[in-house]
């Protein structure tokens, strides 16, 4: 059966998800399904390994990550590339590697090719950063993969399932990952329409850090990412009653009480969890790779004058619309089941 392929490469484990074209809010089933990456479980590490013939890999042994090279997505965009495999290759390349890896592996699991791959990105990213990773996965045969922000696949998520409005009211989307917190206030313009206000990220808070603390310990934590919150939402010209709903996704899950209760306090609107948090990444790109409505040009006497609806001129980090890159091409279908990932090393000069 054809499906659409979600990807969310995190700082520590890398998921995926399936939907299947068609599904939505009236259809029938789950509007997207987890797939099992590892052996046992549903993920595998992002920490890649390489074979003597060069042919990278998901680091799931210890053996495997004595000599596995991770971090690669803070990475992309740095002009050293990293040593992996004995030469050293851009932190873009090894983000194509371990996305062919994922679509190999589901392709192998499911009997069939995707017919369309998104691949989930950090939602502070811009241009050059996602046009570097386009590029790399071209490389590997992934040219037709939509790049979506991590903010938009949650708000996916929740509008698939319809728990928030497919358009108006400021929402807040907040991200606990293994190794950082990422906020982002976005306004919602109409299915796969999903304006950018603002996004703000803290690295020295981890959900792996979290997981297992005293509950006071972690509250005394969190909160400063809450203050992070209100404050990344007035940075975007709006006040906290503005807000529709706040949105959790990410990591660890025993936290995720007190996180609630903390947005709920700092905002008074529904604070929302999606039943599987740690997936709703995933889920949310796949759901973001479904073709979108056509938008029918509004005649120019019927454009609203500049501006937000708050009557604010400028906008922190504003955006016209999502980054997504793709070029309509699927997967090619003639490629033999589960090929050598293999990435182009950068050519270094010795001095």
């Amino acid at each position: 059966m054809p499906y659409l392929l979600g990807i969310d490469i995190g700082s520590g484990c890398t998921r995926a998800a399936v939907t299947r074209p068609g599904g939505g809010r009236d259809a029938r089933g789950p509007l997207w399904e987890p797939v099992s990456l590892g052996v046992r479980t549903r993920t595998v590490p992002s920490a890649l390994a390489t074979t003597s013939d060069g042919a990278a890999f998901p680091a799931e042994t210890e053996r495997d990550m004595a000599i596995a090279v991770g971090g690669y997505l803070a990475r992309v965009g740095d002009s050293l590339p990293m040593q992996f495999g004995g030469t050293h290759y851009p932190a873009h390349g090894l983000v194509a590697a371990m996305t062919r890896w994922v679509v190999d592996q589901v392709w192998q699991l499911l009997g069939e090719t995707p017919e369309r791959v998104a691949l989930a990105c950090p939602t502070g990213w811009g241009a050059g950063r996602l046009r570097l990773v386009h590029a790399a996965l071209a490389e590997a045969d992934l040219a037709g993969t939509a790049l979506v922000t991590r903010a938009r696949a949650v708000v996916e998520s929740f509008q698939a399932a319809g728990r928030v409005s497919a358009s108006g009211g400021m929402l807040v989307v907040y991200r606990l990952g293994a190794a950082s917190v990422e906020i982002s206030v976005v306004v919602p313009h109409g299915p796969g329409r999903v304006e950018l206000l603002g996004s703000a990220e803290i690295d020295e808070i981890s959900g792996y850090e979290l997981d297992g603390t005293d509950p006071g310990h972690a509250r005394e934590v969190l909160r400063s990412t809450v203050d992070l919150a209100v404050h990344t939402v007035r940075a975007c010209a709006g006040v906290s009653g503005e807000v529709a709903a706040v949105l959790i996704a990410g990591d660890s899950g025993s936290v995720h009480p007190i996180v609630t209760d903390l947005l709920s306090a700092a905002f008074s609107v529904p604070v929302l969890v999606d039943h599987d948090p740690e997936m709703t990444v995933a889920g949310g790109a796949a759901l973001a790779a479904r073709p979108q409505p056509r938008v029918v040009p509004v005649p120019p006497s019927s454009v609203p004058p500049p501006g937000n609806a708050h009557g604010a001129s400028a906008l922190v980090g504003a955006t016209p619309s999502w980054p997504e890159v793709a070029d309509g091409r699927r997967v090619v279908p003639e490629r033999p089941p589960r090929p050598p990932v293999r990435v182009a090393p950068v050519r270094t000069e010795s001095r």
